[in-house]
């Protein structure tokens, strides 16, 4: 019997629970003198006769239609709920079925609205970590609504324009800006003052008065020195990073042509080079490298890095003999690709005497020649001769002498190329 009861309970409650209405408010947050309006959604298949709501489960002395609308101020309100703004308030309906019997269904879930007078003044923050500032707006308001915040610059002109998040761990509407500290601070701007304001979304034309200013400041700009500007090839330059305002630095880094990869970080603020690194971080610049840095400060818990320093040049100056060197080196290598090319595709001849000439040997080095090798005279009669090269070239004047060709390896003429140069 006991269970019959209880499910029987159950069955009233879940009926009851099915026919119960949905209360509907539009918009949620409205200012004092703009209006609500309120509708109370009943089953279809129930006549109606009248609707009831309620604020904050205290009943409104207001006799609705069967259509089961209302529309109120936001002054009425608050009238009803005994309050005055900014406040949130709780709506319900419940609706009495049209018969002979007055039956009312139960209340609705409850809707919340809230009616705003003047919105209060936020408050802006600013974190800086290296070149990003973390820019916060706060709304000093718990209601749940839809905001919109606008970030100004010192002249009222607007920076960024921002939604809100609500933060249920502070149970606060935050907007939240991300810039970088080079998209505020150009080198001809030392400082900006930043304020905030925010307004309803849906009463754009309702905003709040602006947060307090907070200033921004840039750091100095680092300043570069180098102990020469020009240096010889066994000379090195010493480098130094600073500021003009004596600030505690954590750490410099040194920027070779632009490019991180050259990044040298010092503890110091001081860096050494020298004349060989400068010409291998110089590539194809004539060792010549241009030289910037920055410094590190800390603010609280984060590192804030200071405008680059102008540039310095440092130069490598290349003496003269090295650049002979270079030269010589240079003719060598393509005097051999040369010599390989040719020896490949021909065959050279030479005389004796050409030979003995090219390479300072002595005169009285001979040419090996097969033993019917001989030499004609210009005359009729043939002449017979010993196979000794000729101590001068005039022995040979007016004699056409039949010299053996000799094709010669790339080793050989690359000899015979240093030889002639001594």
């Amino acid at each position: 019997m006991e269970l019959f009861v209880f499910i029987v309970f159950q069955l009233l409650i879940e009926v009851q629970s099915n026919n119960a209405p949905t209360v509907h408010v539009s918009p949620a947050v409205f200012s004092e003198s703009r209006s609500v309006q309120i509708s109370c959604e009943t089953p279809a298949d129930i006549t109606v006769k009248h609707c009831d709501f309620t604020i904050n489960r205290k009943q409104l002395e207001i006799k609705v239609s069967p259509l089961c609308e209302l529309n109120l101020t936001g002054a009425e309100v608050l009238r009803q709920a005994g309050g005055k703004s900014p406040q949130s308030v709780n709506i319900t309906c419940c609706y009495t079925i049209k018969g002979r019997r007055k039956k009312k269904s139960s209340d609705s879930v409850p809707a919340t609205v809230t009616v705003l007078d003047q919105l209060q003044k936020p408050v802006i923050s600013v974190t800086e970590y290296e070149n990003h500032l973390g820019i916060t707006c706060k709304i000093p308001l718990s209601v749940r609504a839809d905001f919109t915040c606008s970030f100004y610059y010192e002249d009222d002109a607007i920076l960024v324009n921002r939604d809100s998040q609500w933060r249920s761990s502070v149970e606060k509407h935050i907007c939240v800006f991300n810039p970088t500290l080079s998209d505020l601070l150009r080198r001809s701007v030392k400082s900006r003052k930043l304020s905030c304001d925010y307004s309803l979304k849906t009463e754009p034309d309702i905003r709040s008065p602006h947060s307090d200013t907070h200033i921004i400041e840039a750091l100095p700009q680092a300043r570069l020195s180098a102990s020469a500007s020009v240096l010889r090839e066994s000379d090195t330059v010493e480098l130094s990073c600073g500021n003009t305002e004596e600030l505690k630095m954590e750490m410099c880094v040194f920027n070779i042509n632009g490019r991180e990869t050259y990044s040298n970080p010092s503890f110091s603020c001081q860096l050494s080079l020298n004349a060989s690194q400068i010409s291998v971080w110089s590539e194809d610049q004539r060792s010549s490298v241009r030289i910037t840095c920055f410094y590190v400060v800390k603010k609280g818990q984060f590192n804030v890095l200071s405008p680059p320093s102008d540039p310095v040049t440092v130069t490598v100056q290349i003496s003269s003999s090295t650049t002979a060197l270079v030269t010589m080196t240079m003719t060598m290598e393509s005097t051999a690709s040369t010599s390989t090319s040719t020896s490949e595709s021909t065959q050279i001849y030479s005389t004796a005497a050409d030979l003995n000439s090219k390479t300072n040997l002595s005169t009285s080095r001979t040419i090996q020649t097969t033993s019917d090798s001989t030499v004609h005279t210009s005359t009729d009669q043939p002449t017979t001769t010993k196979h000794t090269a000729a101590s001068t070239p005039e022995s040979t004047t007016k004699t056409e002498t039949s010299v053996p060709y000799v094709t010669h390896t790339e080793g050989q003429l690359l000899h015979f190329c240093l030889g002639s140069s001594d």
